[in-house]
């Protein structure tokens, strides 16, 4: 938005980065969806793969990915951008499951990098911020009349406590990632431990396929057949 409005910008990197191309790289996940079968068979295929099989099958896709993004991620590690692909090689959806971030969907930022149109500089180079921009480790200073800080977000997990006190957020504990021993998501679209609270959230699909599993549940627990926290 900065460069478009026509201000001279330099990214700075903290971290590895995942990039994705919007076609045909992000949609490689929901192929299923645009080759013929009816949308209830695609979201039951989506959601029967246990999640161990699930990690195999992203791994596979990220591989493709990269191929289909090649010139793309060439044309940045160039520039000394720094790639990442997630855990394990598994791509962005499972960057998602388990942080709710860490990737970009590459709709024109990326290309403006690779073509030196917005400039770059890792964030292990900045010695400290001044009045007049970033003074780097060999004494430079990098001109800047604003410097805008992406510092990240809160989770779930920071907004329960936050609004509902210790007591709910220690009962409920950790919001999306994976638990250790089960390999399933946590908190999400379950049971809680707290009764009466309960989290969908994730993308359209996501919100479509479980709403109906998590309705199930609250009207069990409402009819007293299964215990109303897990």
């Amino acid at each position: 938005d900065l460069y478009s409005h026509g201000a001279n910008v330099t990214l700075v990197q903290r971290n590895p980065t995942l990039i994705v191309g919007i076609e045909p790289s992000a949609q490689l996940p929901y192929a299923l969806y645009g080759e013929g079968p009816p949308l209830e068979d695609c979201d039951l295929l989506t959601t029967s793969f246990p999640f161990k099989m699930l990690k195999k099958f992203h791994q596979q896709i990220t591989g493709q990915t990269k191929i289909h993004d090649k010139k793309l991620l060439e044309g940045l590690t160039k520039i000394g951008f720094r790639l990442d692909f997630g855990e394990d090689e598994t791509g962005w959806q499972f960057k998602y499951l388990q942080r709710g971030g860490g990737y970009y969907f590459n709709v024109g930022c990326s290309d403006l990098l690779v073509d030196r149109k917005i400039g770059l500089v890792q964030y292990d180079r900045i010695e400290r911020f001044t009045a007049h921009g970033a003074e780097v480790k060999n004494g430079e200073t990098l001109a800047a009349d604003l410097i805008v800080l992406a510092t990240g977000y809160k989770g779930q997990d920071y907004l329960v406590r936050k609004l509902l006190g210790d007591d709910v957020a220690d009962r409920v504990g950790p919001i999306w990632g994976f638990d250790p021993e089960q390999q399933e998501l946590r908190n999400m679209w379950v049971r809680t431990g707290q009764p009466g609270l309960w989290f969908i959230a994730g993308s359209f699909a996501q919100c479509r396929i479980y709403s109906k599993f998590l309705g199930l549940q609250i009207k069990a627990c409402e009819e007293a057949l299964i215990s109303p926290v897990r």
